[in-house]
């Protein structure tokens, strides 16, 4: 009895703050659980995921005024702390949704996008729904293990659509309008459906902000948790699009473009270059997308090497991709360094064999053993330096790599696809690019 009297005490000075003032604040619950801490054996608040359980033996008006309070309350904070964010990945996308019976007798949930969201009810993060005694009408989402949210955070989908699920509850057969009440920050490659299974109908709110539907008190599935849904999906023809990547010689170093399609401001762009035949590739400069299409960067000291440019693009979703790679050759680095291998057959369909120039890589034949490394088979007497060997695709993936101290290999190239590849070799005694060629795979 002395739980009931402090709850419904610390109960009443919340409606209190809630009549005054229209909205219960923070502070206000914060304030009275300071003056009856006792009373808060049956009830707990977070200020994001707050989750409320208040003992049954409330008066069922006063919880719920409470309950719908609350989650009108929880939803506002959550849409206000997540205003005015300019971080990529610090913005949560919202989507808030009205469920429209008339101006006193609403309900909305509040369905957030962010990377680092589960799927799966999150304490710290989501917010539980707490249902109105009575109250005429009702609405939540539920989390993938099936909890019923007024907060539902989510990341937004990699390839798969997202579905999530909606309960409508009503007090009697009534009329309903769901209004999408604000669409915030979500890229513009995400369709947002509103899925109706009992009328077979769908409405995407990109385009249109309400729909209308009748809850039938006598037939189930009108109302309840199987008849809507929110489906997050792709529309492929607004896919990010790399249209083009440059790398040219100027006077102040090496110039950079690149020309964009459908990035928004979700795509994060690296320039990254390396001098060791694409072995490593260091990250000049990063940036966060605008908008803008157009994109230029200036390497003011490239080394004195044949080094190799790309671009790194991550998009919203953290997937990363990359440009085709160009080379330019600066200072002592000229063309020249490809005469200090040779490839042959080339075009070939099944083995390459590849010679060092002995000239080229300056170093001494020993008798030692030969040695296999990997997909290459030594063919040739061993030197005392140690080779790095790859073959690159012209995208600059590393397809095979081998190690060698011999100065003529063969390769089998039966599982590549046809096509154009790099070959170089790297002296692993110094890091300095020995040779670098081409061959093609029939």
């Amino acid at each position: 009895m002395k739980t009931k009297i402090l709850v419904c005490f610390l109960l009443t000075g919340i409606l209190q703050a809630f009549k005054s003032t229209g909205a219960i604040t923070s502070a206000g619950i914060k304030t009275a659980a300071s003056n009856n801490k006792g009373a808060f054996e049956k009830i707990r608040t977070l200020e994001r995921g707050h989750f409320v359980h208040i003992a049954h033996t409330v008066n069922k008006q006063v919880r719920k005024i409470f309950n719908h309070g609350m989650n009108r309350h929880l939803r506002e904070n959550f849409v206000r702390n997540n205003t005015n964010s300019t971080a990529l990945d610090s913005v949560t996308k919202l989507l808030r949704l009205q469920l429209y019976l008339d101006q006193y007798n609403y309900d909305e949930i509040v369905i957030g996008f962010n990377s680092g969201a589960k799927t799966t009810y999150d304490f710290n993060e989501d917010s539980k729904y707490l249902q109105g005694i009575n109250a005429a009408e009702g609405l939540s989402s539920f989390s993938s293990d099936g909890v019923p949210l007024a907060i539902n955070l989510v990341p937004l989908p990699k390839q798969n659509p997202e579905v999530i699920k909606l309960d409508v509850e009503a007090q009697k057969s009534v009329s309903f309008t769901f209004k999408r009440k604000q669409l915030d920050q979500i890229p513009a490659i995400y369709n947002i459906w509103l899925k109706d299974n009992y009328k077979k109908d769908s409405v995407n709110f990109r385009v249109d902000s309400n729909y209308s539907f009748t809850v039938n008190k006598a037939d189930s599935a009108t109302f309840g948790s199987n008849r809507f849904s929110v489906i997050i999906s792709k529309e492929p023809a607004a896919a990010f699009k790399l249209l083009a990547f440059n790398a040219t010689k100027d006077n102040n170093g090496a110039q950079i473009s690149w020309d964009t399609q459908n990035e928004e401001n979700t795509t994060a762009f690296s320039v990254q270059r390396s001098s060791d035949g694409g072995l490593v590739f260091k990250t000049l400069d990063s940036l966060k997308s605008t908008g803008a299409g157009s994109y230029s960067y200036i390497d003011n000291n490239p080394p004195a090497a044949t080094d190799e440019y790309r671009l790194k693009v991550t998009d919203l979703n953290n997937a990363v991709t990359f440009s085709n790679t160009i080379t330019l050759i600066y200072g002592n680095a000229t063309k020249a360094i490809t005469g200090n291998i040779s490839i042959y057959p080339n075009p070939s369909s099944n083995t390459i064999n590849l010679t060092i120039n002995q000239a080229g890589n300056g170093s001494s034949t020993s008798t030692l053993a030969t040695q296999s490394a990997g997909p290459f088979l030594s063919l040739a007497a061993t030197t005392n330096t140690l080779y790095s060997i790859n073959i690159v695709s012209t995208s600059g993936a590393i397809i095979k790599t081998g190690m060698s101290s011999t100065t003529t290999w063969q390769a089998n190239i039966v599982s590549l696809l046809p096509g154009t590849y790099i070959i170089t070799v790297i002296n692993n005694n110094d890091k300095k690019l020995v040779g670098r060629s081409t061959f093609v795979k029939l």
